[in-house]
């Protein structure tokens, strides 16, 4: 079997027939229309013995934005040269001429072996006519004095078309060397399964059995494709399915896969639609990678981040435990002095010191505990639901005395209301800290080179909006230029000055919070600061 349906041209079943060869010089300008910018240039044969009619359709194509190359004719004969003379992006064709008529303009069409879009605009017709010319191959149809449909029509049936050109053009191209696609299939790292409508499995590459840990094709040929994904992924894979039916191609979809042997991997998924002959839909192609060797990557880039995140803020941590230890070296001289000065210390003052040396041990303890837990690894942390607000909180008892030596007023308007989400508390205190990092050294720079007085200020927001979660960092800092706000999520890329970031912190969070489902949005200002917008979908 093969890898596609290919099927048989009208013009004859030779790879390199006439009709093979229309589709590779029309698929040749197309490309040549897309790299020159040249997509708006359309070139329309009008079936038509009205000069003025014609001259009308080219002006309706023209107000669409495109610029058009049309010609007229009016007999077969004239139909026939224009055919064989240059290939055709569109074909408007009237109803019925004096020495021609759209059936007969039809069956020339057809026998061209050209797939482009023949819309019909005529007078009024009937419903018996309209049946007949569509039967007989006919795109669409439209009445000369009712155009509204004019526009959406002809995008429509130049976008199927493309996609049509794309898929022949696909199909002549294995025609014309299988052996070779399937030898590079063979090479590819991708695993490549065909799955019907029905979500069975038909076909699967030479890579896609190894991916899977087997080395047979009938391990997997004729299971339901769902049976490959854990439980908690089938919803992700029924979206990914229902996309790809709806617009054609789905790309780089992050999901687990199932191998035969029970194990997981992560892959990063791609999908589309094949038709067969007639241009219907008969299966998906589902192109799979491992990325598990990536996410792993990503796993010790964003542990690298935490860790250097940590260095930054050891200032602050370590004036965090002294506060304590402060209290407690304190409480322990008032006791000795009054031990000291007395025959006889009274229980209650003992107690009432005690009970301060042992609140603020308990203080350091959970300070400690929390840095070594947010420190390690989290790669098997079960996700669970946790509050987003006191993961905020958390994030900021670890710089709020740093924040303090600097100056900088760090205020919290939260909602107590927000639902729970399901996740990784750590990682989320892990974005948080990264854009304070941020916004601590956007106030200070700006501190440096522009304003010595000004107030330095950070708010962090949440709060609900449209089924969303939405958490907000803002600052009145250096700001970011509008050139640098799409390159800030960049891995490496970083507008503080050598030796001051990793350029690793924005891209990690961005990564962090894909992970949560959820999106990133930047606005700022040169000189008056930055805000961070981060939306999570409310899982409840």
């Amino acid at each position: 079997m093969s890898l596609f349906p290919l099927g048989k041209s009208r013009a004859g079943s030779h790879p390199l027939n006439f009709h093979g060869m229309i589709i590779w010089r029309k698929f040749t300008l197309l490309l040549l229309h897309n790299i020159y910018g040249m997509e708006n240039k359309l070139s329309v044969l009008i079936i038509e013995d009205s000069q003025h009619d014609a001259e009308l359709n080219a002006r309706h194509l023209e107000k669409m934005g495109y610029h058009v190359d049309f010609r007229r004719v009016e007999t077969a004969e004239e139909m026939k040269d224009a055919l064989m003379l240059q290939s055709w992006d569109l074909i408007l064709s009237d109803y019925s001429m004096p020495k021609f008529d759209v059936l007969s303009a039809l069956s020339i069409y057809h026998a061209s072996a050209m797939d482009v879009p023949f819309i019909v605009i005529s007078g009024a017709i009937g419903e018996e006519k309209a049946v007949e010319m569509i039967k007989a191959g006919a795109h669409d149809y439209l009445l000369k004095d009712n155009m509204t449909r004019f526009g959406s029509v002809v995008k429509r049936e130049l976008r199927e078309a493309f996609l049509r050109q794309q898929l022949a053009y696909a199909n002549t191209t294995l025609a014309l060397s299988e052996e070779r696609y399937r030898t590079m299939i063979k090479a590819s790292p991708d695993g490549i399964l065909i799955i019907d409508l029905l979500g069975m499995i038909t076909e699967v590459s030479a890579a896609g059995l190894i991916l899977f840990g087997t080395k047979t094709a009938g391990d997997l040929v004729g299971l339901n494709f769902s049976g490959l994904v854990p439980n908690d992924e089938k919803s992700n894979l029924l979206e990914i399915f229902e996309k790809t039916m709806k617009d054609g191609l789905v790309q780089n979809i992050e999901i687990k896969f199932i191998r035969l042997d029970q194990s997981l991997f992560v892959s990063e998924a791609s999908a589309t639609v094949l038709h067969d002959s007639m241009g219907k839909p008969i299966s998906v192609m589902m192109i799979i990678r491992d990325i598990s060797q990536r996410k792993n990557l990503e796993m010790q880039l964003i542990h690298s981040d935490r860790m250097a995140g940590l260095g930054e803020m050891a200032s602050g941590i370590a004036h965090e435990i002294n506060q304590p230890l402060n209290t407690i070296s304190m409480a322990m001289d008032n006791i000795l002095s009054e031990i000291a000065t007395g025959d006889h210390v009274e229980k209650g003052y003992l107690e009432k010191k005690s009970d301060k040396i042992f609140e603020n041990i308990t203080r350091i303890r959970n300070i400690i505990d929390h840095i070594r837990v947010f420190s390690r690894g989290h790669d098997d942390y079960i996700l669970t639901a946790f509050d987003i607000n006191s993961s905020i909180r958390n994030a900021v008892s670890m710089v709020s005395e740093q924040f303090k030596h600097y100056a900088i007023d760090l205020r919290l308007s939260l909602d107590d209301k927000l639902p729970q989400l399901m996740g990784n508390t750590y990682k989320f205190e892990q974005v948080i800290l990264n854009l304070l990092s941020n916004a601590k050294d956007a106030l200070l720079e700006k501190e440096d080179l522009q304003d010595p007085g000004h107030g330095k200020s950070v708010e962090i927001k949440s709060f609900t909006a449209d089924q969303l979660i939405v958490v907000e960092v803002s600052d009145n800092g250096t700001g970011i230029a509008e050139e640098n706000i799409k390159q800030v999520m960049l891995p490496f890329y970083t507008t503080k000055d050598p030796g001051k970031g990793t350029g690793l912190g924005l891209s990690v969070s961005y990564q962090i919070i894909k992970e949560l489902h959820g999106t990133m949005e930047f606005s700022s200002n040169l000189s008056f600061g930055t805000k961070i917008k981060i939306l999570l979908k409310n899982q409840n």
